[in-house]
């Protein structure tokens, strides 16, 4: 059976932003997130794409975590 993937478009909730270096947190409205990111976007390639606003972390270090219902 072949795994799907979610994707942006599919979430059903605001995305939550948080930075595990300094507990900065975002909460985008789900369009604001399908605009920003792109729709066909997965969540493992969205921490990378997203950078901390208070101290700069990036996603590929695993700084970044990101949580959304599906």
């Amino acid at each position: 059976m072949a795994v799907i993937w979610p994707t942006l478009s599919r979430i059903k909730s605001p995305l939550t932003i948080i930075c595990r270096r300094c507990g900065n947190q975002a909460v985008w409205p789900r369009d604001k997130a399908i605009i920003s990111l792109g729709g066909h976007t997965q969540p493992h390639t969205i921490r990378a794409k997203l950078r901390c606003s208070r101290r700069g972390a990036r996603g590929p270090e695993g700084l970044i975590e990101t949580d959304a219902v599906l």
